[in-house]
């Protein structure tokens, strides 16, 4: 089967078009690389088979047109993860990944303790892990600011 279908994609910013024409397919469980220049519009791509951005041409999820899909059910099939993303502070590494599972929680909903996604993110060993790289990062960033004097004043 195949997952994501693209055909004739392009997407523009400011009427300046940054993609044009990309057509693809991607077999349901396959892996894909975009490989280009910084500026080449790889990321632009992903935003738009995510339904992120704007976009002319077509989208095609699972067998359903993305534009035909409501976000809360495109975001059930697929999710975009930066390659530098913005994390709240304090949020454990399991944490981070749960929030992927937003869509399908009802509204006002959370994962449970007993839920098969805390088991899975817990088995990944994803909290302790975290909780150790940010005491690491923490006494980084103390013995750095310690260490740090004011530059001298003309």
């Amino acid at each position: 089967m195949t997952a994501i279908v693209a055909d004739r994609l392009s997407v523009s910013y400011n009427g300046h078009p940054v993609v044009d024409g990309i057509s693809l397919e991607v077999a349901d469980g396959s892996w894909v690389c975009l490989i280009g220049p910084n500026g080449a519009g790889k990321t632009t791509v992903l935003r738009a088979l995510a339904g992120a951005v704007g976009y002319r041409g077509s989208v095609t999820l699972g067998g359903s047109e993305l534009a035909s899909l409501g976000r809360r059910e495109a975001a059930r099939i697929v999710a975009v993860v930066p390659q530098d993303p913005v994390v709240p502070p304090g949020i454990t590494g399991a944490e981070y990944v749960l929030l992927g599972r937003t869509p399908h929680l009802g509204y006002l909903a959370a994962e449970a303790a007993g839920d098969r996604d805390h088991h899975m993110a817990a088995s990944m060993s994803l909290t302790t892990r975290t909780a150790r790289i940010r005491s690491r990062y923490s006494q980084v960033q103390s013995s750095a600011v310690a260490g740090a004097t004011p530059s001298a004043r003309a």
